[in-house]
């Protein structure tokens, strides 16, 4: 027992002593827009867009880790079709939610513009429910795939940066409807 409280004690000094070496504003939130599209119909311009936030930490002055969550709205077009004609046409929207996590290596550089390159892991559950002529039905998918993301942000101020970033999913391509392989983003970046 004496033995593990040491341990622990121990561990708590060289924990702290790491800690204490982190630098200024090493936590940072991001809100960003990803995968903007804009599609021109008999109706008029929509405008589709997933949007999110993410949580930051950086270790030290090159190493740092992030969570993201994006909420993505995708819509689906279904048709029946009896002998080559549609009996039942239908559309429905869904909501994904992919949760990314993700470790990065920031380069250093003596202007304002911070590259960084990161790998990691994205959590995708995809939930469809659809009512159907022939009854309800519920699917869902999940999956965890890796991922890479580099990107690079433009600091304003020392706590203000815009970010651009790109994230590729490098899994099997089993990913749930709607949700892309490739993804875009940009946004705000408060640094605290």
């Amino acid at each position: 027992m004496r033995k593990s409280i040491v341990v622990a004690v121990s561990l708590l000094f060289v924990v702290g002593s790491a800690f204490s070496q982190q630098p200024d504003r090493s936590n940072s939130v991001s809100v960003f827009v990803s995968d903007l599209g804009v599609f021109h119909g008999s109706s008029g311009t929509n405008v589709d867009a997933a949007f999110g936030a993410a949580f930051g930490h950086m270790f030290n002055r090159h190493l740092g880790a992030e969570l993201s969550v994006t909420n993505r709205p995708t819509q689906h077009y279904v048709a029946y079709f009896v002998n080559g004609q549609p009996v039942n046409e239908f559309s429905y929207t869904n909501r994904l939610i992919p949760i990314d996590a993700i470790v990065s290596y920031h380069f250093l550089t003596d202007s304002r513009w911070k590259p960084y390159l990161g790998a990691g892991a994205r959590y995708l559950s995809d939930t469809v429910r659809q009512t159907t002529p022939l009854g309800h039905y519920r699917f869902t998918t999940r999956s965890v795939d890796p991922e890479i993301s580099g990107g690079v942000i433009f600091q304003f101020r020392p706590a203000l940066g815009l970010r651009f970033d790109a994230k590729q999913i490098l899994g099997t391509g089993d990913y749930a409807r709607g949700d892309s392989a490739f993804s875009g983003s940009v946004g705000l970046t408060f640094r605290f």
